[in-house]
């Protein structure tokens, strides 16, 4: 691990203990006014819908279990109605009519707080429902591999290297690789003058690729895409990743990638082809993805609608290709 993130865990670590240090203090002192009678259940109670109301997790940001304690807490209608008053006989007035009407209002009020408790009850049921449906999914799903990457397709001596270099060549800026491994795709660009850098969501490349210096990181290619600002990437090259990947994961891969291309940026995709995911040779993981590879006409089509300009280049073999493409302008949703 390196020096940054211990630090960044401290940090953390830190922060938390020092939350739970000052909620600790409000709940003693809350407490204590309780038992005190400084803090009547009416005033808490507004205090808590106050909170509910305008705190972040009234909002779409919230879950179920957040938005239900706003149901909770305004299921109970209070009849008796305050009596305060800044006029003189106000006070008296006030009282006078909460009285006389207090009986009706009492029993209106009565029969709406069962309702909404009631309410209140079935979502919670609702909740746990979904909440347990939720666990036994998770329980019984097989997280998918992130990459899948055919031995004898990937490495410094890939007949598809030479090429992705050339793209990238003239490349002014920085250059990611995902799927990076120990970095001999990154170490390539590096001596033929290019800024490249590589993510990778398996730790043990990541690990030994770091000894010699080699700019790489331990992050899956979405999730670092979303930290990149827009239009900072100069190039980009995917291989081993987008092969296992559903559409939707797809969509959302190239929608991030996108934005954090700049004008006129190269995009370069090794893919397997459908006869070299089915064959022999494909690594066991194809057999455990979500998906599986594109046809490299689809990605022609695909990219082009999203403002690029593809080129295909197949494999010796047949079993791999090349995709190049390079971004004309901004792309649509930019």
């Amino acid at each position: 691990m390196s020096l940054a993130a211990e630090e960044g865990g401290a940090t953390e670590a830190a922060d938390r203990a020092y939350l739970a240090q000052v909620m600790a203090e409000i709940d003693a002192e809350v407490a204590r006014k309780r038992a005190s009678g400084d803090l009547p259940a009416r005033l808490e109670r507004e205090l808590d819908e106050l909170f509910l109301e305008h705190s972040p997790l009234s909002g779409r940001g919230g879950g179920l279990g957040e938005s239900l304690r706003m149901v909770d807490a305004a299921a109970f209608i209070d009849p008796v109605v305050p009596i305060g008053s800044n006029k003189s006989g106000g006070a008296l007035v006030k009282k006078g009519l909460r009285t006389l009407n207090l009986w009706y209002i009492g029993y209106v009020t009565h029969q709406v707080s069962q309702f909404a408790a009631a309410v209140s009850r079935s979502l919670h049921l609702l909740d746990d429902r979904v909440g347990e449906l939720g666990r036994q999914l998770d329980a019984q799903q097989v997280a998918p591999s992130s990459v899948v990457e055919a031995a004898w397709a990937v490495g410094p001596d890939a007949w598809w290297v030479d090429g992705a270099v050339r793209a990238l060549a003239a490349a002014r800026g920085r250059v990611l690789h995902a799927a990076s491994g120990d970095g001999w795709l990154v170490r390539r660009l590096i001596a033929a003058g290019v800024d490249a850098y590589g993510v990778d969501p398996r730790p043990g490349p990541v690990d030994r690729g770091e000894l010699d210096g080699t700019d790489l990181r331990e992050e899956g290619a979405i999730e670092h895409l979303r930290a990149v600002e827009p239009a900072a990437l100069a190039g980009v090259v995917l291989s081993g990743v987008v092969d296992p990947m559903t559409h939707g994961e797809r969509d959302q891969l190239l929608g991030v990638l996108c934005d954090r291309l700049a004008p006129d940026a190269t995009l370069v995709v090794h893919s397997l082809s459908l006869a070299g995911w089915a064959s022999a040779e494909a690594p066991p993981e194809a057999d455990l993805a979500s998906g599986r590879p594109l046809r490299p006409g689809t990605w022609v089509h695909l990219l082009g609608s999203l403002g690029f300009e593809a080129s295909v280049t197949e494999g010796p073999s047949g079993a791999d290709y090349l995709v190049t493409a390079v971004l004309r302008g901004a792309p649509p949703n930019r």
